[in-house]
């Protein structure tokens, strides 16, 4: 496992670790945590940016002929 240290200031440092505290859990687990959501938050946000493209373009296929595409039929 790695480190990475990160700079803040003494007001948030406090602040992360009551609210870690608070929770029941760790300043390392609840950084390493709010990062992981905040790379999968991105990741949905560009998944539905994708689809509203495609949406908009009309480039859809019916769910039927889809599953057949799929041999799920």
């Amino acid at each position: 496992m790695t480190t990475i240290t990160l700079r803040m200031s003494e007001e948030d440092t406090r602040l992360i670790r009551q609210y870690a505290e608070m929770t029941g859990t760790t300043v390392s687990q609840f950084v390493r945590q709010a990062a992981l959501d905040r790379i999968e938050d991105e990741y949905d946000r560009s998944a539905l940016t994708r689809y509203l493209e495609v949406a908009e373009r009309g480039d859809f296929i019916p769910y039927g002929e889809a599953r057949q595409d799929w041999e799920l039929e």
